[in-house]
């Protein structure tokens, strides 16, 4: 997904360039800008002159102060994280003037526009193994990034946009109550899946999770949760049908939690592209609206679970 357009490699300040290549160590030979992502600063592969491939990604503050400050969270996060974590690693992190610039060594693997059977398996095989890990003290609680799931509560009070939320809103607010007690927990969660935030390559043990800026402690299942929320969201190769299937049945191996956790993503998207205007991102409400409305069939069906227990 891309709402902002990146600032090219080329059109980055030459000294935030050349202190990149001072950092790590070599000259760079050759790039290749990358696409995608909330952002409007450059990511790119580097090639240097050492034979290395990395990923840097860079922005001004004078940009967009929030992701200069999502990457500055993100190196010290990257610097904390267990070893056995699927996670690029940190390789440098640039300060000059008001850009800031993280260099990580390169994940190997494809990022592709649907879900499939294969990405689902080496994903959740790479959640599984960050939610084995007791969170790094340095992180904060989940619930300091979870943001807005109050949302279905807020639509009953604004009022509800079309007749499925007027049905649903209740009931759904109902299911999300007390989401700060039962999502906490002390496992390393990434806590902002999904696919575009992965990559994946040809076997199970493949998967890589990109953009740690929200890492957090908290419940083991959270990622997983959210995983399937987004294959449902995001969309599965073989289809609607095939994607919500998917999610339900992953979500049938967690605690009903995670199933309160999906109904409550959806409500956060929901209460985002109703009252957060697209002052810097255009489309972005339009987005959000989409991935809610992509759940519904799934929240349908959890809720009804929920009630009867």
């Amino acid at each position: 997904m891309t709402f902002t357009p990146r600032t090219a490699w080329a059109d980055t300040p030459e000294p935030v360039r050349t202190a990149v290549a001072e950092a790590l160590g070599t000259t760079i030979v050759a790039h290749s800008d990358l696409h995608g992502g909330m952002s409007p600063g450059p990511a790119v592969a580097l090639r240097l002159a050492d034979g290395r491939k990395v990923f840097v990604k860079a922005v001004s503050a004078e940009v967009r102060a929030h992701n200069h400050r999502m990457i500055t969270q993100e190196a010290a996060i990257l610097d904390v994280l267990p070893a056995s974590v699927r996670a690029p690693r940190r390789l440098a992190t640039v300060e000059h003037g008001p850009w800031v610039a993280l260099a990580t060594t390169w994940a190997a693997g494809a990022t592709t526009k649907t879900w499939t059977g294969t990405s689902i398996a080496a994903v959740a095989e790479a959640c599984r193994r960050t939610s084995g890990h007791r969170a790094p003290a340095s992180l904060p609680p989940v619930a300091e990034r979870i943001f807005h799931f109050d949302g279905w509560a807020r639509l009953l009070e604004i009022g509800a946009g079309d007749d499925w939320e007027a049905a649903h809103a209740g009931p759904a607010a109902e299911v999300v109550a007390g989401w700060e007690r039962w999502t906490a927990g002390d496992a390393l969660v990434h806590r902002d899946l999904r696919l575009d935030n992965t990559t994946v390559g040809a076997e199970r043990d493949s998967a890589v999770l990109l953009d740690w800026a929200y890492a957090a402690a908290g419940a083991p299942w959270i990622d997983l949760a959210q995983m399937a929320a987004d294959v449902v969201a995001t969309g599965h190769v073989d289809g609607e049908p095939a994607a919500t299937e998917s999610a339900y049945e992953l979500l049938r191996t967690l605690p009903p939690e995670a199933s309160r956790f999906v109904v409550g993503l959806a409500g956060m998207w929901s209460i985002r592209a109703a009252t957060v205007p697209d002052t810097f991102h255009p489309g972005l409400s339009a987005w959000r609206r989409a991935r809610s409305v992509a759940l519904r069939p799934l929240v349908t069906r959890l809720i009804a679970d929920l009630r009867a227990g």
